[in-house]
């Protein structure tokens, strides 16, 4: 069955207006928010994603103001009618002027005309600006923008440059002042996990057809001690994956979010800094973070590095992270060793398996962190296994591509592309929340949950295994089967009793 778009709708400030002011009576729960906006007359469902923007300091304006009526019908008031159209080119111009891009005002009015277009608020009915040389001059002079004779190459930012020496002694004093255990890094990394070789036996050689790249993002969040290794954040871009059904995501261990690029947005971001603070409670911890697109805007939105509770965010020197990120220094590389050195299993038995000292090795080689002196250096890690890991695969093929080829593939690294910030800068700006494509599944297999009577034959099964073995096996065990027992037990009782209740039901209906 063909896809159905949904058609963007944009909210009104008196929709909006609406929502603060029901929230500021029942303030609890934003799910009853959004469950009570449904069932307004012209009211529909929205995310959590727009509920937290709409009640946010953006539109806090509409807490004393004294518009009337028939303005806050209105999709956009005359005086704020491109407001965020500018906010977001503004935005998009400061991203640019950070990658050293040569910005001129006709460069400016196609990106203006191409917002227009992508914000849903900006609806077919509203006549369109003309972007004419006097709302350019206007813009530039509201934002203090001015033009500037560029000298030489913009080149890549320098690890040695003064300015990146600075920043980063000055990070390691911060760090100096925290406990290590109570000093965070937080990275995400690129997973394509059906991704097929780049090799392939054939008669003649062919350009190939398309490759199957389907993506995750994982978010990792660990300490410098290697102590605590907090639950991954995955990012899909299904609503509710197929492999995802009849299975509680608590028991996974992780927090799975979808948007369409499959990206972490700023949305997306700002909850996760909002669960790490909550997590943190009674605790003061501080938290290393790259300056990518969707970290600046969550910070921001969030009210700046100190605008937690629990968390000081610190900013790592920009285009630098290769150098100074804890995770880059060798963890999620490892994390990605153990990941397709066991390619069946799931990657949190790959995260929950990557060992302290590892992550400890690695905070030492990003610097932040010194290695004290009684601590002898260990063979690198990573080394080790993918040498283990390269002579496996070279046992079982003659030719095989460089191991690291294999564990990193290059399309799994994040680069902030132009494009993705412009797809950022859209998202943050738009009124409905664009993300996710519904209910598609990027899954084809459907996980069954096996019946009690096959649960318990597992269990004997490996009941028989473990008391065959050559030790018989540990007390824990014993008393971890017993509970599992216990569990399918009670689950046959509980469909027992519900069988002889619907029989009754039927019998005394004859």
């Amino acid at each position: 069955m063909p896809k159905i778009s949904q058609k963007r709708v944009a909210i009104t400030d008196q929709q909006r207006q609406m929502i603060r002011q029901r929230h500021k009576l029942h303030p609890n729960s934003q799910q009853g928010l959004i469950a009570w906006f449904a069932s307004q007359p012209r009211g529909r469902n929205l995310t959590q994603g727009q509920v937290s923007v709409i009640l946010s300091d953006k539109y806090q304006y509409l807490d004393s103001d004294p518009q009337n009526k028939s303005e806050l019908k209105s999709k956009r008031n005359y005086l704020r009618r491109y407001e965020e159209l500018e906010l977001a080119l503004f935005e998009w111009q400061q991203r640019m002027q950070g990658k050293r891009a040569v910005i001129t005002g006709d460069i400016l009015k196609a990106k203006a005309r191409e917002l227009w277009q992508r914000l849903p608020q900006y609806t077919p009915e509203m006549e369109e600006p003309k972007w004419s040389n006097g709302w350019l001059e206007s813009f530039k002079k509201k934002f203090n923008i001015k033009e500037y004779v560029q000298h030489g190459e913009g080149a890549a930012a320098d690890i040695n440059s003064d300015a990146n020496i600075a920043q980063i002694k000055e990070l390691r004093d911060l760090c100096s002042r925290y406990p290590e255990k109570d000093i965070f890094n937080m990275d995400e990394a690129g997973l394509f996990w059906k991704m097929a070789p780049t090799r392939s036996l054939a008669t003649e050689s062919t350009s190939g057809g398309k490759k199957i790249k389907d993506r995750l993002t994982l978010a990792f969040t660990i300490n410098a001690t290697g102590s605590e290794k907090l639950e991954m954040w995955v990012i899909g871009s299904s609503k509710s994956p197929r492999c995802f059904k009849n299975i509680n995501l608590k028991h996974l261990n992780i927090k799975y979010r979808h948007n369409k690029s499959k990206w972490m947005t700023g949305l997306i971001m700002k909850e996760y800094l909002e669960w790490l603070d909550d997590r943190m409670k009674y605790r003061k911890i501080l938290l290393l973070l790259d300056r990518f697109a969707g970290h600046e805007l969550a910070v921001r939105l969030l009210g700046g590095l100190e605008g937690l509770q629990n968390v000081r965010i610190a900013w790592l020197p920009a285009n630098t992270t290769s150098h100074w990120q804890p995770l880059d220094q060798g963890i999620i590389a490892c994390f990605k060793l153990a990941y397709r050195k066991q390619a069946i299993q799931w990657s949190q038995i790959a995260w929950e398996g990557l060992e302290a000292c590892v992550i400890q090795r690695c905070w030492w080689k990003s610097t932040l962190i010194s290695r004290p002196d009684s601590q002898e250096l260990e063979p690198d890690f990573f080394t080790t296994q993918s040498e283990e890991l390269g002579a496996q695969i070279a046992g079982f093929f003659g030719d095989p591509i460089p191991i690291r080829d294999f564990l990193e593939p290059a399309e799994e690294i994040i680069v902030e592309q132009d494009s993705d910030i412009f797809e950022a800068i859209v998202n943050r700006y738009s009124i409905i929340d664009g993300d996710g494509d519904g209910d598609d599944c990027d899954d084809e297999f459907e996980e069954i949950r096996p019946s009690v009577s096959e649960a318990s034959k597992a269990l004997d099964t490996l009941q028989s295994f473990i008391f065959l073995g050559k030790n018989g096996g540990k007390i824990s065990v014993f008393k971890a089967l017993n509970q599992i027992g216990n569990e399918i037990s009670q689950e046959r009782r509980d469909r027992f009793t519900q069988s002889s209740i619907d029989n009754w039901l039927v019998r005394s209906q004859v």
